[in-house]
């Protein structure tokens, strides 16, 4: 009988390594990692008034924690439907080759660009526009007026995790192969997507927490120029998509020569990775500021 427990145990041990090693990360955003990282970082920069207007919002929840909220809710059972058939949506932009956001065709249940518009109005008291998002929030909520306050805390949240999506290149990705997941490559040995190796696998490479990395790039942050990080800050997403843009020439590129990716692939993309960090929780910052500490929206 133990004999028999132990292969019983044995296989299912084998097979929830299975698992957890074919599940995509690729499907979802950037990694738990990196959302906290840029959220270090951020939290590091904002003004009194944006830290005390976010600190009553969440309501006592940490900002770090909050930017991985609107991953964590894909697998929620409050409204699947919503979350996985409507708010995945809201995570990236669709950009063809040769196209830029403002004419590339917009997905009828919305994208990242609108939400962040949309959540913006919402934290800013303003009428919240027409559109995919009012409706998908209308869905989840019902009337939005009489939820002032969860609507607002629903925002933020959001808010927060997307200043990060949108500074990983293959969120503002080809439709054709959807943000690269359908884009086989080979890291290490191992059978992956494009798409993977940029939310998660060029990070975890480093083998570091996400603290020791927020603390190294605070540091690189603290002996930039303050007219380079100006630069960075830049308020509009739009310009985030086309940097995006101009890194996805590299990315296909490099990876169109040699599918088989190891430490050369690392050495060449970890910098790229570390400083799209960098501008996440500038940007992040920058954002929270302009809704809640005073500074207008584009003032570079």
């Amino acid at each position: 009988m133990t004999s028999i427990t132990n292969m019983k145990n044995l296989l299912l041990s084998s097979l929830l390594i299975i698992i957890g090693f074919c599940a995509s990360p690729g499907t979802y955003a950037w990694g738990t990692k990196a959302h906290r990282v840029i959220g270090m970082i951020a939290e590091d920069r904002l003004t009194p008034a944006a830290q005390a207007a976010v600190n009553e919002i969440l309501a006592g929840d940490d900002i770090v924690e909050a930017t991985i909220w609107a991953d964590r809710m894909r697998d929620a059972q409050d409204n699947p439907d919503f979350w996985r058939g409507y708010a995945s949506n809201w995570h990236y932009v669709n950009i063809a080759p040769g196209e830029d956001y403002a004419s590339s065709e917009k997905d009828p249940r919305g994208d990242a660009y609108m939400a962040l518009q949309t959540f913006s109005a919402i934290l800013l008291d303003e009428p919240v526009p027409s559109g995919p998002i009012k409706e998908g929030l209308e869905l989840y909520f019902g009337q939005l007026d009489t939820k002032r306050m969860e609507v607002r805390q629903f925002a933020l949240k959001f808010m927060l995790h997307l200043l990060g999506d949108l500074q990983q290149p293959l969120h503002s990705g080809y439709e054709s192969d959807r943000g690269g997941n359908d884009v086989t490559l080979e890291w290490f040995g191992r059978s992956t997507n494009l798409h993977s190796i940029w939310d998660t696998l060029l990070l975890e490479q480093q083998d570091r927490s996400a603290e020791q990395i927020a603390r190294r790039l605070n540091e690189r942050i603290d002996h930039t120029p303050a007219s380079d990080i100006r630069n960075m800050e830049s308020s509009d997403p739009q310009v985030w998509m086309k940097e995006s843009q101009r890194l996805l020439g590299r990315i296909y590129a490099r990876h169109s020569r040699n599918k088989k990716l190891n430490d050369s692939y690392t050495a060449e993309f970890v910098p790229t990775v570390e400083l799209q960090l960098v501008k996440g929780g500038l940007r992040t910052a920058y954002f929270l500021n302009s809704i809640f500490g005073g500074w207008p929206v584009g003032n570079q």
